[in-house]
This record gives structure tokens, sequence and C-alpha cells, in this order.
């Protein structure tokens, strides 16, 4: 029964590993579609949203098969209740991705501020390292590394605030550029989600580990 049972957990290790991986590869491929115009890397990030909402469901049965014939308790019922969690915050992780990139394509041919595409990229950048540590976190079954992920979202959230303001100066000055302004800040919203669900699986490391429920918070919110 513990074979049978360990076995089924590294099973879905993988397929969270699997989720995890192609969320932080569409993020980046949205982003980077959205600084260079890439139309192709775009419908990319779409399309490979399907693999993840694949995965979510495969990894949604594994759980609840892996309960009913192995009825796990303590620890590692706290941990597949662990992943039944984490696996729905990586699919919608993936799905803010796919928001940026279906934007990206409606922005093409808008007049853009550069500073600020900049800014957004590295604010993917940081959101990017929230989701794989709070993952690896998840994986190693390592409190300390979760609750290290609200300091990191931090960044993400000042460089949010960063751009809006950058994005209300650019719209008072050349209203033509509002519309694209305006999407640019659902962009920011929209890696600002990505990062925040990152630090829900953080979470859920820490109830795995202690079976306590707790909300992470950065420093800048203490």
């Amino acid at each position: 029964m513990r074979e049978e049972l360990d076995r089924a957990l590294d099973e879905l290790r993988g397929m969270l590993v699997d989720m995890s991986e192609r969320a932080d590869g569409m993020l980046g491929k949205a982003v980077t579609a959205l600084a260079e115009g890439d139309r192709v890397r775009a419908e990319e990030t779409i399309y490979d949203d399907r693999a993840v909402d694949q995965r979510h469901v495969e990894v949604q049965h594994g759980i609840l098969t892996t309960i009913a014939l192995q009825a796990p308790v303590g620890r590692d019922l706290r941990l597949l209740t662990a992943f039944l969690h984490s696996s729905l915050h990586l699919e919608r992780m993936a799905d803010h991705a796919v928001s940026i990139a279906r934007g990206a394509i409606r922005l093409r041919e808008m007049p853009r501020d550069e500073g600020i595409v900049e800014l957004l990229v590295e604010m993917a950048g940081h959101a990017r390292e929230v989701g794989r540590t709070s993952l690896e976190a998840l994986l190693k079954l390592d409190e300390d590394l979760a609750r290290s992920v609200a300091v990191a979202d931090d960044k993400v959230d000042r460089l949010e605030m960063r751009i809006f303001e950058a994005l209300v100066g650019v719209a008072g000055d050349d209203k033509e550029r509002l519309p694209w302004a305006a999407q640019m800040i659902g962009f920011g919203r929209s890696i600002e989600r990505y990062a925040d669900h990152g630090v829900d699986v953080a979470e859920q490391a820490v109830f795995a580990v202690t079976g306590v429920n707790v909300e992470l918070l950065g420093n800048d919110f203490r």
C-alpha cells in the first residue's frame, strides 16, 4: 500500500511540475510577444493553454482516485489536498498568460512607450520567479522557502504600482495612447494575479507541512 501511494504521489508531482513549467513558459512567451509584437508567439501561448487544462483534469482525477483507493491520512492527505488546490492555481496562472497573449495581438499596431513595456517584462520576470519558487517549496515541503515567496511578491506589487503611475502619465499627455495605456494596466493586473496564485501555491506548501492554513504577506503589507 505504501509503495502504491508513493508511486501515485510521484506521478502527481510530475504532473504539477509539467503544469508549472508550461504556465511559466506561457507567461514568458506572452510577454515576449507583447514586447516584440510577435503574433506567432502570442498564438502559441493561447494554444499551449490546452495542455495545461488537460493536465489540470488529470491531476484532479489522479488525486480523487488516490484518495479512494489508498485512503491516505495525516500528512499524505494534507499533501494531496495541497496538490488539488495548487493545480487549480497553476491552471489560473496559465489563463492569465493567455489574457496577455490575446492582448498582445490587439496592441501590435498601437503607439507605445518602450520604457513601460520594459518594466512590464521585468515585472513578469519576478512573477515567474514567484511561481517557480512556490512549486519548489511545495515539492520539497520546505516551509521556510514557501514563506520567502511573499517577500518576492512585493517586487511584483511595487512594479505594478510603478507601471500604473507611468501609464496614467502617458494617457494624460497623449489621449491617442489612452486605449494602449488601458490595456497595459490590464496586463499589469494579470501579471500581479499570476504572482498571487503563485503565493497561493506557497500557502499550500505551508499547509502540507504544518496542517495550518496561512495567508502569506510580504514586508510591504505588515
